[in-house]
């Protein structure tokens, strides 16, 4: 692999601009300006992203969110809906034909998440992969029965137990691969479940039961506040080690900071983010 990627870490932003770095990311990385890219960034206002494919207007609560001031995008990967709250969030963009880096999507997805699992560890929290066994747990990822991505692991996700940790996805795009998660150092439980639309309150209540057995923040693992650049700082020594890396920073010039403004009024737009 290459043994030197850029690092960048954004200041807490809208959900619209997160998404549009994320796509300029990939058009940089393809064009060969920058190389292999990991990002750190954080959320401002907090938002609601649902995944490419997903039917918003089946499952989000779209006067609700309103009313409660979270702002809805839809990501380039698949997956299902978060809610970008308190967390750090990570990206890994780097080209499709990079030497080592598996053809499929699995076991790509497995390599670029070792990074975050180092970093876990790095934490002192022994955070494994998780792997459906079960015809239950298989079922469960062919047929979800929530639109909360938190909800269920998939293939090579990151656990404690069965209880989530880190929820990840991964898009391949003009040549090059975009990974993209989110890790909660909190979250709030009743708020995210405000999100969502159900046939009645009995429903919002037992999936909200069921997800608290689902899925664990940062913090509760920790045992107390885990602040945002301790775990940066913690995951980019992660990647180093997984991926024999150094980094070296990225700054965006002012004709790449246009390109990603331009990509940002299609994030905001109701066309994207309400489409399906």
């Amino acid at each position: 692999m290459n043994r030197e990627w850029q690092v960048l870490t954004t200041p807490a932003m809208e959900p619209a601009m997160n998404m549009a770095i994320d796509e300029a990311l990939i058009q940089f990385v393809g064009r060969g300006e920058i190389a292999p890219t990991l990002r750190f960034y954080s959320w401002e206002p907090r938002g609601l992203s649902v995944g490419h494919f997903q039917r918003a207007t089946r499952d989000i609560d779209r006067e609700r969110i309103a009313e409660l001031g979270i702002p809805i995008v839809r990501r380039m990967t698949g997956g299902r809906a978060v809610l970008h709250a308190d967390e750090l969030t990570y990206s890994v963009v780097i080209p499709e034909d990079t030497e080592g880096l598996p053809r499929t999507v699995i076991e790509s997805y497995r390599m670029l998440t070792e990074g975050i699992r180092k970093g876990y560890h790095h934490l002192g929290i022994p955070v494994e992969f998780s792997v459906p066994l079960t015809e239950e747990e298989k079922e469960e990822l062919r047929k979800p029965k929530s639109a909360v991505c938190f909800d269920a692991a998939s293939y090579y996700e990151l656990a404690v137990g069965k209880r989530k940790v880190a929820g990840s996805a991964q898009v391949r795009h003009q040549g090059v691969v975009l990974q993209h998660g989110s890790v909660p150092l909190s979250v709030d439980e009743g708020e995210l479940f405000d999100c969502f639309l159900y046939d009645d309150e009995s429903t919002r209540e037992r999936m909200k039961a069921r997800f608290s057995g689902k899925a664990v923040a940062l913090n509760e693992l920790a045992g107390r506040a885990v602040a945002f650049d301790e775990v940066r700082e913690a995951f980019t020594k992660g990647f180093e080690e997984a991926l024999d890396l150094s980094f070296v920073p990225l700054t965006f010039r002012s004709e790449q900071w246009q390109e990603i403004e331009r990509l940002a009024e299609k994030y905001r737009s109701d066309e994207w983010n309400w489409k399906r």
